[in-house]
Parts: structure tokens; sequence; C-alpha cells
């Protein structure tokens, strides 16, 4: 038998089909672990070493055996009663779970629970609550013969600014969740046998998964083994079909999995059946006249903006909060008058330390007042500014007053100006430069949005990096901030010639 730990258990509540494939093919593609993911485990491993050092685990004594050895030395301070026990592991029914910390309370004379999150907040539904994670550690350490008390769910705490040396106390917020954990345990106990018999199977499970019944994004990783009938672009792709659960329900019972297999598109909003349609039919959706509206509202000088930014689980300087966003780097293109040539300015802070003045002094000094500031999905470039305006208040009316100039050229295709069916539905910046601009390419650049700043972190500013590795990386993160811009004004470019046709 194979023993399930909590991980396998959340993964199983997930998907049942795919947590049998992890545990029985674990060798499989599907489960490599990507760089962004390896980038995020790195980052919650930087929280728990910080609630290490709370006060409430003081005389804490870390667990380093493991297997038979390390059952004896769990035992041995089990019986000792040490004031807190750190990754102490525990075998019991057929299911495993090591626990972050377990506390001896000498007035209850019980060991209290705590499970460390790098989370910003207490997660009591979803996919991979706390309360789950939380109730299955109890019960198997309940079945292990652990007199239990107290849950906490410790978290970073969202309102925290740092203000000199990080301090460890107010940092972090320790969730008495004892009633919440205890209440989902009679649903999880159920749960946790039923995991135990599916995943032990031998075979491997005949039946699809449920999340056949979910949009694209929510697809378990081994989706397309569960599931081989479905093609790669689907009914799942359908833009936010997931959102409309009963729309996709009624697709996949009558077996319609293409998009063209839908004869009546009608019960479906507009910028679905724009998508479905322009499948259907290969032919473009160009509304000249909106989007002329809109290019006619932009004023000179145009400029093309992106930020790179960094948001560490811990807040690295002063003024910032858990996962708040350094600004590390800005691209801009712009264009300072109609029909003038392209230029660009950029910034990339290599040292380790705030870059916000800097940031924030050349935006001011570089953006005409009288200008547009061009974003794609504006809003994260609007929040990164506004943050910036909060931090540094002698310049917060300037960089505020270059917020009010943004506008999003996203919208002409998210507000379904121009359609294409190769968009599949999307108005992601990548989507539509493959299907406008199809000799650019990211290809040469190996990095994601989410990469960028873990790769500005580790490779450019962290001490001892080799210095012609750290050149390159700073070779190659200039570059792929330039591209989302210069792809922009590119997009624009081919927007303004369909108006002028």
């Amino acid at each position: 038998m194979k023993l399930i730990s909590k991980s396998k258990f959340l993964d199983y509540l997930t998907c049942p089909r795919d947590a049998w494939f992890r545990i029985h093919k674990p060798e499989l593609k599907e489960f490599e672990l990507s760089t962004t993911l390896q980038n995020i485990l790195e980052q919650g491993c930087v929280a728990e070493e910080y609630a290490k050092q709370l006060k409430i685990f003081s005389g804490m004594v870390e667990v380093v055996s493991r297997d038979a050895d390390g059952k004896k030395e769990v035992d041995a301070l089990i019986a000792k009663r040490v004031p807190a026990i750190y990754q102490p592991t525990f075998i019991a029914d057929g299911f495993v779970v090591r626990c972050d910390v377990l506390k001896w309370d000498e007035a209850t004379a019980k060991w209290d629970l705590y499970e460390i999150k790098s989370s910003s907040s207490r997660h009591d539904t979803g996919a991979r609550d706390h309360l789950s994670d939380a109730a299955f550690q109890a019960i198997v350490l309940e079945r292990y013969g652990v007199p239990l008390g107290r849950t906490f769910i410790v978290h970073l705490n969202s309102e925290y600014i740092r203000d000199g040396e990080i301090d460890i106390e107010a940092l972090f917020v320790q969730n008495d969740s004892t009633a919440k954990v205890d209440a989902r345990r009679v649903t999880v106990a159920v749960e946790m046998e039923e995991a135990k018999k599916y995943l032990n199977q031998e075979a491997e499970p005949k039946d699809g998964c449920d999340c056949i019944y979910k949009g694209r994004s929510s697809h378990c990783e081994t989706f397309s083994r569960s599931h081989p009938n479905i093609p790669e672009y689907s009914v799942h792709d359908i833009y936010s079909i997931g959102r409309s659960s009963n729309k996709l329900k009624a697709l996949i019972e009558k077996k319609l999995f293409h998009l063209h297999d839908i004869e009546d598109s009608s019960e479906f909003n507009d910028r679905q059946q724009n998508q479905i349609e322009t499948h259907k039919s290969k032919e473009e959706i160009i509304v000249k006249a909106e989007i002329e509206n809109v290019l006619r509202g932009y004023a000179y000088p145009l400029y093309f903006f992106d930020y790179e930014t960094f948001a560490p689980t811990v807040p690295l300087y002063d003024g910032y909060s858990p996962y708040q966003k350094i600004p590390i780097q800005f691209s801009l293109h712009y264009i300072e008058k109609k029909g003038g040539p392209l230029l660009h300015v950029e910034y990339l802070h290599v040292e380790n330390s705030d870059p916000s003045e800097i940031v924030a002094e050349k935006l001011i000094d570089i953006i005409d007042p009288k200008g547009t500031v061009l974003a794609w999905n504006v809003g994260f470039e609007r929040s990164v500014t506004n943050e910036l305006a909060e931090r540094l208040l002698s310049r917060a009316v300037a960089l505020r007053r270059i917020c009010d100039q943004m506008q999003d050229l996203m919208e002409i295709f998210s507000k379904q100006h121009y359609v294409h069916h190769d968009f599949r539905g999307s108005a992601a910046i990548e989507r539509v430069m493959n299907v406008l601009l199809p000799e650019m390419t990211y290809d040469n650049l190996p990095y994601t949005g989410q990469d960028v700043g873990f790769a500005w972190w580790k490779g450019i500013v962290a001490s001892g990096v080799i210095p012609a590795e750290r050149d390159e990386k700073i070779r190659l993160i200039t570059e792929y901030c330039k591209q989302d811009t210069l792809v922009m004004v590119k997009i624009w470019k081919i927007l303004d010639g369909i108006i002028r046709e």
C-alpha cells in the first residue's frame, strides 16, 4: 500500500485521476517542475524560515532524521515534551504527514499544531484550502496517538509595512483556526478513506476526470491523458466559459467538443459568440469606426509603457508589504509628434536597493503631461505607479497624473473591435502578436513575466553572481521588457494603418 501524504490528498481533492498519475507515474513530463513553480516554492521557503523565528517557537527542536530513525527521534521528543518540534513526521492508517510545528502547551497538556503558509490570508475554500490541509494533519496526529490541542494557520500579514529590520512578530498572523478545522474534520476523514482506496488502485482508473466540466485554465496537468478525445482547442477555450458551468456542461453532455460543432451560439455572450463564429467562418471582425474612435483619442506624445517587477513574500525594502511589487525595470518607446521617429528609453535597476526613487524620477522627467501612456492590460501599470505614489509622497501628484494619462491598448481587442479566429478568444499580447506579427517571437528569451523578477533577484542583485552570467541576464531581461513595448508599437501601427485605408 502506498502511503497517502497531505500533498497527495490535496491533489486528490483537486482532481482524483491526476493525483493517481502523480503517485503511480511521477515520471510523466506533465509533472516536471517549471522554473516559475520552483521560484514560487523557494519564496515559500523564505517565509517559513522567518516564521521559525517567532517567539512562540522559542526552544524549538528540528527533526533531522527520517524513516525509522525519524520515528524514534520524534517519539523521543514527544515523550520529553520539548517546547516545540519542527517538521515531525507521523504515519498512521496508511497516511503520512510532516507537520510544520508542534508546540507543547503545558496548561492543557496537549500539542498545538501550527501550519505555516506563505499566503497573505487563510484560504478557507477552493483548491488546496488551508482548513482541509490542517484537518488532514489533525486526523493523522490523533490516529498516531498525539494529544492534540489547538490548530493555528500562520500566514503573512498583508497589512505589515517594513520599516527598518524585519519585525518577525508583526510580519505574521497566528490565526487560531481550531473551530473551523474541527468542523471540517468529519468531511475530511471520509474523503481521506476515499482517497486511500482510489489512489491505491494498481490499474489506471478508466473514467475521465471532472475537469472536463471546467474551463481550460482549471484543467489538471494530465487532462489530455484522461480525455484524449478532446481537441487541443475546444469548447473549454471559449472565453470565460468556466464561469458559465451550465453552458459548458450542456456542450459536454451533447459531446460538442469542437467550436465548429456549435450550430447555435445565441445563448453565449457577445465575446463568446464572436469567438465561435469567427472560428467557424475564418473571417475577421474589424470595427473600423470603433478602432478609429479609440486611436483618435490618443494625444501625442505617445508612450508605450511596460514595467517588470519583483514581488517577494517577505518585503526586501522599507515601505513595502508582503508580495508588494518592486518596480525593477521599465521600457518606454515613444513618438513625440505625429509622423515623428520612434524613440526608446529604458531602465533596469542592478543594485540590491529600492529602485522607487530612480524609477519615479525618470518617468516624471520623460513623460510629458500632454501625452498618452499606452500599456497592455493597464491595470498592472496603474497599480505599480499608484504604489510608487504611496511610498513617495513628494512625487505623488506627478505619478498620479501619469496614471491618469494611461490608456489600455488591449481594450481594442478585449472590447471586440478587432477579432481574429486565431486569437482564440484571448486578448493577451503574445496571442495577438502571434497573429498580427508572426515574425516576432519570445522564443529566444528564456523568461515569462513571472520569471523576470526572480531572475533579477537571483541572477543580478544577489551576492556571489558570476559577472559574465550577470551580464547575460541583464541583456536578456532588458530585451524581454523592450520587446513588450516594441510589440505594442507595431500593433498600434497596424491599427493606425487600418483606419487610414
